[in-house]
């Protein structure tokens, strides 16, 4: 009888750990919600057990108070067995359940153990490439500064050296001007002294010779009146007639030396206009380089500055996408 108990007692509890083993084997991995079963289905198999054990008592009291009796005796002996048979079973299921959970706790420990550190490598890792990066952040930023502060001394040099060429130019522009106008003056000058001597010689050859011709005519024609022969009378109307022509011919190359210097200070006069104009238009064009040059400069400068801040803005923009995580900290 007792092999018999025995017998049922160890094919139920093959049963049971098969069942369990089949629960457990098509997933490895369990849930919170298959933990909460097994801890359910034990928990029921121990209530089981303890209510069978508190029947028994009840049960042997009854069965020992006919000790005559043999049905007495067996049923008395199958309720010891089978009250052994629920112990061992209460204590083989709490045995093996609480071996489970505490295996579990210490693997899920470990795991958890193992994750911490794996997170704390990762947050090594990643507090030292933050440091690398904002290392390099402010080096970028250190060399963006002295770039900056480089193109503002060339921008300013290049405007000082713009400036000086500018002076120098408009210097230049200034003396060649004054020196065409000081040749211009001695020109003018020159013209007028020359002509103020024309003037003189020509008046003291209309203010000498005509008085001498009048006076030679004068003296002609007394001779003509006073003449007695005809080849006295001839010979002093030849002297008056070449008398007449010399004066006439004085006249007309005087006349023709004037125009000729007339003529000659208008050429000088035109010519001189020309030039002074070209000289004014070649000015021009200078001012008007020199002022586009001007206006390069500041558009290449406003340019370069955009060209910085589109730089920083960039990197910072980079920044924020490395490292998100700066923000929320």
């Amino acid at each position: 009888m007792e092999d018999w108990s025995k017998d049922t007692a160890h094919s139920y509890l093959e049963q049971e750990t098969t069942e369990r083993n089949k629960s457990t084997q098509p997933d490895e991995q369990l849930t919170v919600t298959s933990k909460g079963s097994v801890h359910q289905k034990s928990s029921e198999l121990v209530n089981e057990a303890t209510c069978e054990v508190t029947k028994l008592p009840g049960q042997r009291s009854r069965n020992f108070s006919y000790p005559g009796d043999e049905s007495s005796y067996y049923t008395t002996e199958k309720s010891n067995i089978m009250e052994r048979t629920n112990n061992d079973l209460h204590y083989e299921c709490m045995i093996p359940c609480q071996v489970t959970s505490d295996l579990n706790k210490e693997k899920m420990i470990a795991f958890l153990l193992t994750e911490l550190d794996n997170l704390r490598a990762s947050n090594k890792k990643l507090q030292e490439k933050l440091t690398k990066e904002d290392r390099e952040q402010r080096k970028l930023r250190l060399k963006l500064e002295l770039q900056e502060k480089a193109t503002e001394a060339q921008i300013a040099e290049k405007t000082a050296a713009l400036v000086e060429e500018v002076y120098s130019a408009q210097r230049e522009r200034d003396e060649a001007v004054m020196s065409r106008l000081q040749l211009a003056n001695e020109e003018r000058d020159e013209a007028i002294a020359q002509l103020k001597h024309m003037e003189m010689s020509l008046k003291v050859l209309e203010n000498i010779n005509p008085e001498e011709n009048d006076m030679t005519l004068q003296d002609l024609l007394n001779r003509i009146n006073n003449a007695d022969t005809g080849i006295a009378i001839q010979k002093n109307g030849a002297i008056i007639v070449d008398r007449i022509y010399k004066t006439k011919a004085c006249k007309k190359r005087i006349t023709a030396e004037e125009m000729n210097a007339v003529i000659e200070e208008r050429d000088a006069a035109l010519s001189q206009c020309k030039r002074l104009e070209q000289e004014l238009h070649h000015l021009k064009e200078q001012n008007q380089t020199s002022a586009n040059n001007m206006r390069h400069l500041t558009a290449e400068n406003n340019q370069e500055r955009a060209l910085k801040h589109n730089a920083l803005d960039l990197v910072v923009v980079l920044a924020l996408k490395v490292f998100p995580f700066s923000l929320t900290d």
